[in-house]
């Protein structure tokens, strides 16, 4: 399990590096070229290592259903969203995200909970409870819950359809894939339609970044740390463990999220991050 919270620890870098490639470039534009060049590269390490791309042609659906949905369906719907909802909110629907896994691992793999399961479940969302309380609004967005907006609605079908991907991934991973080769292809169709879309909304009337050597340097760090380190860690941590287990360790991200604020930004760390690091 060290892994598996050393790997969330690096999903949290995440969140302030693509914060500030969107300081250079357009969202959907910068999605399109970050996972297509992302895609190229991982291919191009594929194919030096192995020399062939063994691939069944039954498979074609589970490659373009992950392709869908853990890279377009997940990031283009997200990056809309999350310009109208508020953080806190956001927060609340992206803690969801252990919940919406348990129930789709009982409907699709079958996945059953025993009574330790189920209150470590319990504990590991109360750990994520008080870092909620720092946001001054959350009395009012937690009052407000169950009357979603279309924006809200949004955000989560994106959070749902990142959470349900990792079990057609998981399908290949079975099927003697490897993760190159599945995170290659997926992400470079899920690039590719990415770039189509910025295209029709955003355009290329004018350029679609700003300023080219910031956002290639900080595009490059993104990928390696996101889709190098982070995808194909979790990938590798899915032949030991169940999705349950590897999405309540995500709990520990909001705890990392603060330390690098701390450590960056000099933002403050609350009493509340200390409760919730005890909790996860």
């Amino acid at each position: 399990m060290v892994l598996a919270v050393c790997m969330y620890a690096i999903l949290a870098s995440t969140f302030t590096i693509a914060k500030a490639v969107l300081s250079h470039a357009k969202p959907f534009f910068t999605i399109g070229f970050r996972m297509t060049f992302a895609g190229i590269l991982f291919l191009a390490i594929h194919y030096f290592r192995n020399r062939s791309f063994k691939f069944k042609r039954e498979d074609t659906w589970l490659f373009i259903r992950v392709a869908l949905f853990n890279i377009y369906l997940a990031f283009i719907p997200e990056f809309w969203a999350l310009q109208y909802v508020k953080s806190a909110k956001v927060v609340m629907l992206y803690s969801l995200t252990p919940f919406i896994v348990a129930i789709l691992s009982y409907f699709l793999v079958k996945e059953r909970f025993n009574f330790t399961k189920i209150v470590g479940m319990v504990i590991g969302f109360a750990g994520m409870v008080p870092t909620l309380m720092t946001h001054d609004e959350i009395g009012s967005i937690a009052s407000e819950l169950c009357n979603i907006s279309l924006p809200e609605f949004v955000l989560l079908f994106a959070i749902t359809s990142a959470a349900y991907a990792w079990f057609p991934f998981k399908k290949l991973l079975n099927g003697g894939y490897q993760p190159l080769m599945i995170h290659g292809f997926t992400m470079l169709g899920g690039g590719l339609l990415a770039l189509a879309t910025s295209f029709g909304v955003e355009g290329f009337a004018t350029s679609p970044v700003s300023n080219w050597p910031s956002f290639l340097g900080l595009v490059l760090l993104l990928i390696l740390v996101s889709n190098g380190i982070f995808y194909n860690l979790y990938a590798h941590l899915l032949k030991r463990y169940t999705f349950t287990v590897l999405s309540f360790a995500g709990c520990s991200t909001p705890i990392f999220g603060a330390l690098y604020g701390w450590a960056f930004l000099g933002e403050t760390i609350t009493w509340h991050y200390g409760v919730a690091f005890v909790c996860v």
